[in-house]
């Protein structure tokens, strides 16, 4: 067991790795355990209900799920450490907290995370709220295996900036200068998902926020971060 054990906890494959792809690739780099859990796919936001179970979305299903596998290979997360699910895109909010939160309790359990990092509570994804709702309830403080040395919120491009009247404000930043490339070809294996600049969800944009976030810390690149919550750090 590593000194850290790293839990991220997204709403749909992808959002790892634009949250926090750089962190990933430098925590597994000195050794640290990372285990990276999705509360639902991608896919069926696009689609009508009476379309979900038609071949070509539940291809596609099947396709961002295994892309998510070889994304986080390319971070150098194993794939026993990758849990993917089946709920539907963009309606978490119909689905019990108490479902997620129970979920992400097993987790925090079984793997012993001593960090944590997820959504901001005001992306406008409606699932990144409702999975950032469900991490505060799982890691309550009140059993010891679930006392997190942090709690962090991370951005997700295509989401976060898009509220302009809350802007994603970091408060804690993680150098990732040595990592950036990693990042950026990790999301390339998402491909039905990038797009070309000025898509927030291209390499050009991707680079130029790690470069913006670098600026506020005094580095090359990095990756910016709330701190929900904090002991002894």
């Amino acid at each position: 067991m590593s000194v850290e054990r790293i839990l991220v906890v997204a709403a749909h494959p992808d959002d790892e790795v634009l949250g926090c792809g750089g962190t990933i690739a430098k925590y597994r780099k000195v050794g640290y355990d990372v285990r990276v859990v999705f509360l639902a796919e991608g896919i069926t936001a696009r689609y009508r209900p009476d379309e979900f179970d038609l071949p070509e979305v539940t291809g596609k299903i099947e396709r961002r799920n295994a892309n998510a596998k070889r994304a986080l290979a390319l971070l150098d997360v194993d794939g026993k450490d990758v849990f993917t699910s089946l709920r539907h895109c963009c309606r978490l909010d119909q689905t019990p907290l108490i479902e997620l939160t129970k979920e992400i309790e097993r987790h925090l359990v079984d793997f012993k995370p001593t960090r944590l990092f997820t959504h901001s509570t005001d992306d406008t994804n409606v699932d990144h709220g409702f999975v950032h709702r469900a991490v505060l309830a799982a890691a309550r403080p009140v059993a010891k295996e679930r006392r997190l040395r942090a709690i962090y919120a991370f951005e997700v491009l295509s989401s976060s900036e898009w509220n302009t009247l809350q802007p994603f404000a970091p408060t804690i930043f993680h150098d990732i200068t040595g990592h950036v490339d990693t990042k950026i070809a990790a999301l390339a294996a998402y491909e039905d998902e990038m797009r070309a600049a000025p898509h927030p969800r291209s390499p050009d944009v991707v680079r130029a926020l790690a470069t913006f976030r670098g600026a506020q810390m005094g580095a090359a690149f990095a990756e910016g971060f709330v701190l929900v919550r904090g002991i002894d750090l």
